[in-house]
């Protein structure tokens, strides 16, 4: 499991540190795939099956909204009709230009979800698209997956009934417009994939936001299970198209990309869970903190053991060295710590004279010592001559050492008072 979180967190911060290159390289591939499947489709006009018509817009998809894409995919869809009938072509862009207007009123944001659907449904998992909008989304993502329900089924019917003719006799034209008029009226398969959708977006965005632990986790398995009894439901009542056995299973594989999804947005540790009570003047607050689990990439470091040192004595470290002042030659030497001891190898301070800090210290030290012996000699000799005159008794060291720093600083506080 560590693993599998330093690769997540791996991939989180190669996408943030190169975020500029990544969204337009995804925008770039969804748009390539999208007018892939268009052409594949329909194929009915050879100049739109060019790749590099293909390649410029799709790279002309990738730094623009979503909304573009929508309608160039659209505009595909479109001309690829009108090479093999006219009319039928203006019945299509009546129909799209509704539902364009329709999406880009209430959701432009999730041009996506148009696009998505249809082009999952060719994989049998559209069934991602509910899941994912109720677990990133709010319920208005509603519209926009209704709209790409409409795009599939609307393609599908066209694809059947659209006539390679050059006729625009009425009376060859009429009896087309009608029968796939008809056609759309009749098909339940829109309302009933739209409608099991929209119960399974609600019911994921329901789930989610419960003040409860692994909400997100639950809120995927309720889409799920809401999703296979929904279509199965409507297959037995409405005798719906959907077939229930790749239905089942593409809601598998879609529960699956959900989770997927759901790691690398957020990845919460429930065992480590904080009830948290404050207050401010107005309100009393209860809080409920989930910890993120984030977890860094290991840095890996190599280690020589048997390195071969370079530095020469001069270039060692003094930190692993202390000075010491020989007191039969005066030079000061370098003894090393570890080696404190007898037999630990010693170098001398060229010149004899150091600036360190310990040189410094040692000599500080014996400065006070010096004085120290310097006052206890006056001392004596004072002490020595009252017990001359009989004016008091011999002291001893310690005492001695007393009356003298008294003295001493009594002499401090009348200087000061001069």
């Amino acid at each position: 499991m560590v693993k599998i979180l330093e690769l997540r967190s791996l991939l989180r911060t190669y996408y943030q540190k190169f975020q500029m290159i990544v969204d337009p390289l995804i925008k770039f591939i969804a748009a390539f795939v999208t007018f892939l499947v268009i052409n594949r489709s329909l194929g009915y006009n050879e100049k739109l099956e060019k790749t590099v018509v293909v390649l410029l817009v799709s790279l002309l998809c990738a730094f623009t909204p979503s909304s573009i894409l929508v309608f160039l995919a659209m505009a595909f869809v479109i001309l690829h009709i009108a090479s093999a009938s006219s009319f039928m072509a203006l019945f299509a862009a009546l129909i799209f230009v509704v539902l364009y207007c329709f999406f880009l009123r209430f959701a432009p944001q999730y041009g996506y979800v148009v696009v998505a659907i249809p082009i999952l449904s060719t994989l049998h998992m559209p069934y991602l698209v509910p899941i994912l909008m109720g677990l990133v989304a709010n319920p208005i993502t509603i519209l926009p997956s209704a709209c790409g329900v409409a795009v599939y089924y609307i393609l599908q019917i066209m694809k059947e009934h659209t006539v390679v003719s050059d006729s625009f006799a009425l009376d060859d034209i009429l009896p087309l417009y009608t029968e796939v008029f008809e056609t759309l009226l009749a098909s339940k398969d829109i309302l009933i994939v739209s409608g099991v959708f929209a119960v399974v977006i609600i019911v994921v965005y329901i789930v989610r936001r419960m003040k409860m632990e692994y909400a997100a986790e639950l809120a995927i398995i309720a889409g799920a299970v809401v999703n296979v009894f929904g279509f199965l439901i409507c297959d037995l009542r409405f005798d719906s198209g959907v077939t229930l056995g790749s239905m089942i299973v593409g809601t598998l594989i879609s529960v699956a990309a959900a989770f997927i999804a759901l790691f690398f947005k957020r990845v919460l540790d429930y065992t480590a869970v904080e009830n948290v009570q404050f207050e401010d003047d107005d309100y009393y607050y209860y809080v409920k903190a989930v910890p993120k689990i984030e977890i860094g990439v290991a840095q890996r470091t190599v280690e020589h053991i048997n390195a071969k040192d370079e530095r020469t004595d001069e270039e060692e470290d003094e930190d692993d060295y202390e000075e010491v002042l020989d007191e039969e030659t005066g030079e000061v030497i370098f003894r090393p710590k570890s080696g404190g001891g007898a037999g630990g190898q010693v170098r001398r301070q060229k010149g004899g004279k150091s600036s360190g800090y310990f040189y410094r210290k040692m000599q500080e030290e014996k400065q006070k010592i010096r004085e120290e012996e310097q006052q206890r000699a006056r001392a004596e000799m004072r002490a020595a001559k009252r017990y001359e005159s009989g004016e008091e008794q011999y002291l001893s060291e310690e005492d001695l050492m007393r009356s003298e720093q008294r003295r001493h600083y009594q002499e401090e506080q009348e200087t000061q008072e001069r």
